[in-house]
């Protein structure tokens, strides 16, 4: 005899249970979180293996299958730090979010801190569950269940002490990669672009990094350079040309002449893109540590592309500028050395259409305080001063043949010496303010005296810069240049015009069409 249950209704009929159908057990709709902090690279390809997260997944595949669910939603920030505070992790935020919002019934993780390391970001999550016990919260290992009181004392517990192991491996990665740094060892950390990972050069890529720089101190704007790699099919990690800011990291970096530079995230964090020069690693006689990988150019042409990159940023300050290095092409020879003999301001170039064609002029602008009174036609002034420069090249190469740059390695080996003895001395002096120190002294006059020996020891190390590149630039000065003069592109001829040429002077010309040589007055540059 079969039994009955009663309807809510007290009008309803009676059925036996063995023909009332039961509803099958609704399967839960979870999400599953992964994560690993730091992911393996194809050395080849810098593709991320993904084996921890894939492993993972199958494991959260596995839980839910037991918790009568499945995986709708797969949230995924691998190779993605969980204890960095300034790092957003977009899939667990929009884990949250789900989670909130009711789109997944719960989530499955490997362990704790796959989802926390932070105490914040454990607290958030344990908010939504305290708020909505009918979420399903279940850790592969670790025996976390989000749903009970317990489960998510445990989970705060695993997340912080998960947070303080990554900052003691941090700690110890930051000591141990300082420590390489001195030893002018590469450090952990993503692969140089040019190099493979044992140091050795990567063709074509160091090919165009190294002319990058030769061409820079040869007078080419950073954007032509981000322009020729460009074409050279040399993409970033979006798949897009290179950015600006990447050429520049690329070519003031001091592993281009084998200086070892090091730089702590830390410090880094929140801050611009550094200098390359300021990040150099100098050993205890003041010298740079030289790295153990092969290296493009030599000190000198490095320290060549540097000053040329300083001046360009240097001449953008006095005139108000921002950018400094940052240039554009130039399509008109003249711009920025041409002057009003009237108001002594900038002509500026333009271009007027006669008979269909477009031909280029300077002039005094209205603006910026110009007076206006002075339009030049740009062919025949161009090539009066360039003619004017070319003689006086030659003249300069006459008085400096026999210039080798000894001049200048004499006085860096003595600034090197000086820069050894300053190390020494500032030892001395913190050892001087110990209490057991024979001829002690107070920490403030310790502080005052290694001020000071810094301040020197900075005014060597520019000093050493600027002589390398002197060097160079006496390499390169050479009757080359007048041969190779016709294939200089308009960038690298006002660059050589420009070293020579401080200004030019341009007076209101007589009437008629005639060119007068007397309106035009060059300012030279005065020789060191």
């Amino acid at each position: 005899m079969s039994t009955t249950r009663p309807l809510t209704s007290q009008n309803a009929t009676t059925l036996p249970l063995n023909d009332v159908e039961e509803e099958a057990p609704r399967v839960l709709q979870l999400g599953a979180y992964l994560r690993i902090s730091d992911d393996d690279r194809d050395p080849e390809t810098g593709e991320l293996s993904r084996e921890g997260v894939t492993n993972q997944l199958k494991e959260c595949h596995a839980l839910a299958a037991d918790l009568r669910g499945e995986i709708v939603r797969v949230y995924d920030d691998n190779d993605t730090s969980a204890s960095d505070p300034f790092i957003v992790r977009k899939d667990f935020e929009q884990l949250l979010k789900d989670l909130q919002a009711g789109i997944i019934d719960g989530f499955v993780f490997k362990h704790s801190d796959r989802v926390a390391r932070q105490a914040f970001d454990a607290a958030r999550v344990c908010q939504i569950f305290e708020r909505n016990d009918k979420l399903v919260g279940r850790a592969v290992t670790g025996g976390t269940d989000l749903s009970t009181d317990n489960g998510r004392a445990m989970f705060v517990m695993q997340a912080v002490m998960g947070g303080v192991e990554a900052s003691s491996i941090r700690r110890r990665k930051a000591d141990a990669n300082r420590h390489k740094a001195v030893d002018g060892k590469d450090h952990t950390g993503r692969r140089a672009w040019g190099w493979d990972e044992n140091g050795r050069l990567v063709q074509p890529y160091a090919e165009l990094r190294k002319k990058a720089i030769l061409d820079i101190g040869d007078g080419a704007t950073v954007s032509q350079i981000q322009a020729d790699w460009a074409e050279a099919g040399i993409l970033g990690k979006n798949g897009k040309p290179v950015l600006y800011k990447t050429v520049i990291l690329r070519i003031t970096h001091p592993r281009n002449c084998g200086y070892k530079a090091y730089m702590p995230t830390r410090e880094r964090r929140g801050n611009p893109p550094p200098w390359g020069p300021d990040i150099i690693m100098y050993d205890t006689k003041g010298k740079p540590v030289i790295g153990e990988w092969e290296r493009l150019v030599t000190p000198e042409q490095y320290w060549r592309a540097i000053r040329v990159l300083e001046k360009r940023k240097d001449a953008a300050k006095q005139k108000g500028q921002t950018g400094g290095s940052r240039p554009g092409h130039r399509t008109h020879l003249l711009s920025g050395l041409l002057r009003c003999g009237k108001c002594s301001t900038r002509l500026t170039a333009s271009a007027r259409t006669i008979k269909g064609e477009k031909v280029p002029f300077y002039r005094c602008p209205i603006t910026n305080n110009g007076c206006g009174g002075i339009t030049r036609s740009a062919a025949k002034l161009e090539e009066y001063v360039e003619e004017l420069y070319l003689e006086a090249f030659a003249k300069k190469i006459a008085r400096q043949a026999k210039r080798t740059g000894a001049t200048e390695t004499r006085k860096i080996t003595a600034a090197e010496s000086r820069l050894s003895e300053i190390s020494k001395e500032i030892e001395e002096v913190m050892a001087r303010r110990k209490p057991e120190a024979k001829r002690r002294i107070s920490t403030t006059q310790a502080l005052d005296l290694i001020s000071e020996l810094e301040e020197e020891r900075g005014k060597l190390r520019h000093q050493v810069r600027e002589l390398s590149a002197k060097i160079e630039e006496h390499r390169k000065t050479s009757p080359a240049l007048l041969k190779e003069w016709v294939d200089y592109t308009t960038d690298k001829k006002r660059h050589e015009m420009g070293k020579l040429i401080k200004a030019v002077i341009v007076e209101k010309a007589p009437r008629g069409r005639h060119f007068d040589p007397n309106s035009v007055d060059i300012g030279w540059v005065e020789e060191d």
